[in-house]
């Protein structure tokens, strides 16, 4: 099983949260001989990834792609170490993401690049410079690896070396869209098509780098990002297996009320039940904000971590609307990231008027809804203040949701008519829902926006002053996502071998 040096048995590590950085976090840690608890505060390991039961239909919260599906990048070894892919079948759409305008056309972002660009081509011809300097970059990105292996504190000058050989094949490129941005792109566009499209990729964010839309389309390209059939919580359930199949432990319904500290350093944890369980090392691969202003107190913090929770921008939270559809849906485009339609009469959805909606129709995915059937949902930028302040009273915050499902069904009409007859089952969650199940700080499913300031961002995985102490997950990675989960989980356990002086080892499952 690739086991750790036999001597660290006799150190523990306690890991709260069993999302999926705990869940790699733990595994990692198994292998590598060290005695890991997970304690979760909900009943079910994955966290944000995750997914819920609503009348034979099944509504998935997390993975639309996942990088590393196939050989090809490095991260598919670490989802095999982890356990993510036994057992899953992989499908991979032809489109990314589909963007309707308002004259009936539509800008189709293809996973292949030869296909995306003479799709680009013929439908601006006029923005053919813009247009060929994008795919030049995917197709030159489709040729570097992101280097996961090891944690960027322990690279040494070799491993720094074989980072910019990698690197040396795409560092035109890189060096080119570095720090640009969807919104800088679009200027360049002349086409009044291509224009309004690109600009709707944007929603309430101005500088998403690019490199944030050119990893994904070469990543798709090489086909190494597809959809797990089954969605998240399979996915959560494959790593949990493997986690207690390597001998670790989990604790369900353990909400942490403390990290224990003694003499500056961390040496457990406290429940909500009032129990206290010890261990040498603790990690917090749940939300960042609690751990350190509540789990801890705010004694652990300088200038550079306030800064952070003070100063970026997080993912805005979701209003997320399902739908059980008695209808397969066979007429929509399967896509990785849905399709985003104009409103012919603007609707107020959550408080502010929308001219636009995007849907992920699920029918490619027969483990979601009864045969025949289908699952759309619509997710919406949403605010989280505003849903704190309607929770003060229990029967206004049912009703502003169910009015929120209304109205998403209304503008669902302009696009699919009849729409409405066939729906059999609802379901709205809002920000405070993500927070209640998850705990995520403000409702943010994914942490900080990545910008083209935070892109190469590192953030560290200790706190200043506290031993014994270590962070994962996506509050120590801007952009979030799965990819970081397993990385950031692996990365941890090699910290802590090199502070025990162990040879850190890993095997596929």
């Amino acid at each position: 099983m690739g086991q750790g040096d036999g001597q660290s048995r006799d150190r523990s590590i306690a890991i709260i949260g069993g999302g999926i950085a705990g869940l790699c976090a733990g595994c990692y840690g198994q292998m590598n001989g060290y005695r890991v608890r997970i304690f979760e505060m909900h009943n079910l390991p994955g966290g944000v990834c995750t997914a819920w039961q609503r009348k034979g239909y099944t509504i998935d919260s997390c993975v639309h792609w996942l990088v590393g599906s196939a050989p090809g990048v490095s991260y598919h070894h670490l989802w095999r170490e982890v356990g993510a892919l036994e057992g899953r079948e992989i499908v991979n759409l032809d489109e990314y993401l589909r963007i309707e305008g308002r004259d009936g056309r539509a800008l189709i972002l293809y996973g292949n690049v030869d296909r995306l660009e003479r799709h680009l081509l013929q439908a601006a011809p006029e923005d053919r410079r813009a247009i060929r300097s994008l795919t030049r970059a995917i197709r030159k990105f489709t040729r570097f690896d992101l280097p996961v292996d090891t944690a960027p504190e322990l690279s040494t000058w070799r491993d720094k070396l074989g980072v910019a050989r990698r690197l040396l094949p795409v560092l035109g490129q890189f060096m080119t869209w570095r720090g640009a941005t969807v919104d800088g792109f679009t200027k360049r566009l002349r086409n009044p098509f291509l224009k309004e499209a690109f600009t709707s990729l944007l929603g309430d964010v101005s500088d998403f780098p690019m490199l944030a839309l050119i990893m994904p389309l070469a990543w798709q390209h090489l086909k190494v990002a597809g959809y797990p059939l089954g969605g998240s919580l399979p996915l959560a359930r494959s790593i949990e297996t493997r986690f207690l199949d390597l001998g670790g432990e989990i604790q369900y319904g353990a909400r942490v009320s403390k990290i224990l500290v003694e003499n500056d350093r961390a040496v457990g944890v406290r429940l909500d039940d009032g129990t206290e369980h010890r261990a040498d090392v603790v990690i917090s691969a749940a939300d960042g904000h609690a751990t350190i202003f509540d789990l801890l107190e705010g004694r652990y913090i300088d200038d550079t971590v306030r800064g952070y929770y003070n100063n970026l921008q997080l993912f805005p939270p979701l209003l997320y609307v399902s739908l059980g559809i008695a209808d397969p849906l066979k007429e929509l485009p399967a896509t990785v990231s849905g399709i985003s339609f104009p409103l012919e009469r603007p609707i107020e959805i959550d408080g502010k008027m929308r001219d636009r909606l995007s849907m992920m129709p699920y029918h490619f995915d027969p483990h979601l809804a009864p045969e025949g059937k289908a699952v759309l949902i619509v997710m919406i930028n949403s605010d989280y203040d505003r849903w704190k302040k309607l929770s003060g009273d229990p029967k206004r915050y049912q009703a502003e949701k169910a009015a929120a499902a209304e109205r998403v069904i209304e503008g669902l009409e302009q696009r699919l008519p009849g729409i409405r007859e066939k729906i059999e089952m609802r379901d709205v969650a809002t920000p405070l829902t993500w927070e209640r199940f998850t705990g995520n700080w403000r409702g943010s499913y994914e942490g900080w926006m990545p910008t083209g300031k935070n892109m190469n961002m590192r953030m560290s995985k200790t706190l200043p002053g506290l031993a014994g102490f270590y962070m994962t997950g996506q509050w120590v990675n801007p952009g979030g996502g799965l990819p970081p989960a397993v990385s950031s989980g692996r990365h941890v356990i090699q910290l802590i071998c090199r502070e025990d002086g162990r040879r850190f080892v890993a095997s596929e499952a």
